[in-house]
């Protein structure tokens, strides 16, 4: 009963992302009101949490945000390894809120949640607890959160007239332009391809022929419907686009001429050193001509490793950590209107939107988490970024949810 009572504030704590996900499975658009209300309660349950208490529900939220890390396992034939995997995730956040809750006063508790998203472990930023709020009534940004968090302080520990502070406090932090309709402006007619292709290495292999045919006649149909552009998922041709690796490149080219087509596919060049390089990449074909951008940021432990790391890793998993990052991020003009390109994880990171791009690309291959809430977390953090940078990201995806993400 006592860890069950640690359940129920973990719980609290992930709940927006779980609506979300039930809703989204439903096809149903989550109500923002009851985000608005849950995200509170993620909030006052870490803020309220007993001093006794802090190592388990630490330990389960762990386990309720970060599971789905391990997944990626079961392709690398180590699902053996996903409970002890999901068990050291789960002991990280548990120290973490040993820590951070190790006060049950306003002060402490008000600058843990504050700093709470600073803490990036190898670079993985996605323990973002003021993502609750992307999709609700609420603003996003810290003055909101500390408002809310003061609020929620206040309204709760004092009496009579206090409450009315606290009250205000969260009145504050509501965002005016969440109150009505935001419909996206986009200058040009996108088709974002939503794909579904497991990502059992073997079966992929095995299909390439089907499932690369099968995106060629889904352009086609976006080009037949007068579609201008057509974006598939990432690694959506698995292959190098070249006319060794693809047997569809002249047949891409040749389409670009009336429709530009951007897809995620592998790269390879050799260094200097005679060294082969291996990129994850976007490729634009537009008007005959192709072009391409490499990913600079790298999922950590899935596409990069520690350089001390990879003897010993490589050993067991092979492939990991395989890539090599590009140079910067880049822009891709599509018949004269800019849009900057992310893959993925860059489409949830800070150092993205430093520019605050108003027009994003990313590419996604879930295939990876699902079923997970990983989408979930993953569209939150898009759209926790897109209001704050005043951005409109169309993101294609492989085996999750294609959307068009506004401010």
């Amino acid at each position: 009963m006592w860890l069950f009572i640690s359940f129920i504030f973990a719980s609290f704590c992930v709940a927006p992302f779980y609506i979300q996900w039930i809703f989204e499975l439903c096809d149903v658009e989550s109500p923002k009101i009851l985000l608005s209300i849950f995200g509170l309660l993620s909030i006052a349950s870490v803020l309220f949490t007993p001093k006794n208490r802090r190592f388990s529900v630490g330990f389960f939220v762990g386990v309720l945000w970060f599971y789905w890390i391990s997944l990626g396992l079961r392709y690398f034939d180590m699902s053996v390894l996903i409970p002890l995997v999901v068990v050291a995730e789960a002991l990280l956040i548990a120290c973490v809120f040993y820590v951070g809750l190790w006060c049950e006063c306003l002060l402490w508790r008000f600058g843990f949640i504050m700093l709470l998203s600073f803490f990036t472990p190898l670079g993985f930023d996605w323990i973002m607890l003021e993502s609750v709020f992307a999709f609700s009534y609420f603003g996003v940004d810290k003055l909101s959160l500390g408002l809310i968090v003061l609020g929620l302080w206040v309204a709760i520990k004092y009496e009579r007239w206090w409450k009315i502070v606290g009250i205000l406090c969260l009145v504050f932090a509501l965002d005016s332009k969440t109150f009505s309709e935001n419909p996206p402006h986009i200058p040009l007619k996108i088709k974002l391809i939503q794909s579904e292709v497991s990502q059992d290495i073997t079966w992929r292999m095995e299909q390439m022929e089907s499932i690369f045919q099968n995106y060629i006649e889904q352009i086609e149909i976006a080009k037949n419907k007068g579609y201008e552009a057509v974006v598939l998922a990432e690694s959506a041709f698995y292959v190098p686009l070249d006319s060794k690796y693809f047997s569809h490149f002249d047949k891409i080219l040749q389409m670009s001429k009336d429709i530009v087509i951007i897809v995620g596919a592998l790269r390879v060049e050799q260094n200097e050193n005679g060294e082969v390089l291996y990129f994850n990449s976007t490729y634009k074909f537009e008007n005959g001509e192709m072009t391409f951008l490499d990913k600079v940021l790298l999922v950590p432990f899935g596409e990069r490793l520690p350089q001390f790391l990879l003897p010993i890793v490589n050993v067991f998993f092979e492939g990991i950590g395989g890539f090599s990052p590009g140079r910067e991020f880049g822009y891709f003009d599509i018949k004269g209107v800019r849009f900057k390109n992310a893959i993925c994880y860059e489409g949830t990171n800070s150092d993205f939107y430093a520019d605050n791009p108003r027009l994003v690309i990313v590419t996604s291959n879930n295939a990876w988490f699902v079923p997970s809430i990983e989408p979930i977390l993953q569209k939150n953090l898009m759209k926790y970024y897109a209001r704050l940078h005043n951005s409109t990201i169309l993101h294609a995806t492989n085996l999750s949810k294609a959307a068009i993400i506004t401010p």
